[in-house]
């Protein structure tokens, strides 16, 4: 009887703690990890396409964990010859840091981009 609440007691704070170690973004933190994640989008897609005009970050999915962000975002910006989009998953730090980034999908002329420059945006 003892071990069986022992357990329980450890399974309860278990279920308690977990929460504390993955949230969904607050609005806040949400924010602020839209403004990160659009340094983050310029940064990746630079290496293929210069970005010289608005950027727009639509946030699917926000995770905020032991001060690291975890966002998956569809980045849009405009380069000098048009309008240009990537789906991105990334994890970086409160700052924009650190960031390990993976493209999940992109338009069709930002993959003609990167074949023209002979460079493959991290995908795996």
């Amino acid at each position: 009887m003892k071990k069986t609440l022992i357990l329980s007691a450890i399974a309860l704070t278990a279920a308690i703690a977990a929460p504390a170690f993955a949230a969904p973004c607050s609005e806040d933190q949400e924010s602020a990890a839209g403004m990160l994640a659009a340094g983050v989008g310029k940064a990746t897609v630079a290496k293929v396409v210069a970005v010289t005009g608005k950027q727009m970050v639509n946030i699917s999915a926000c995770d905020f964990r032991a001060g690291n962000y975890q966002v998956d975002f569809k980045y849009n910006f405009l380069a000098a010859d048009g309008l240009y989009w990537v789906e991105l998953s990334s994890k970086f730090d409160g700052t924009g840091g650190g960031a390990a980034t993976k493209v999940l999908k992109s338009s069709p002329n930002m993959a003609a981009a990167e074949e023209k420059a002979g460079v493959k945006l991290a995908s795996n």
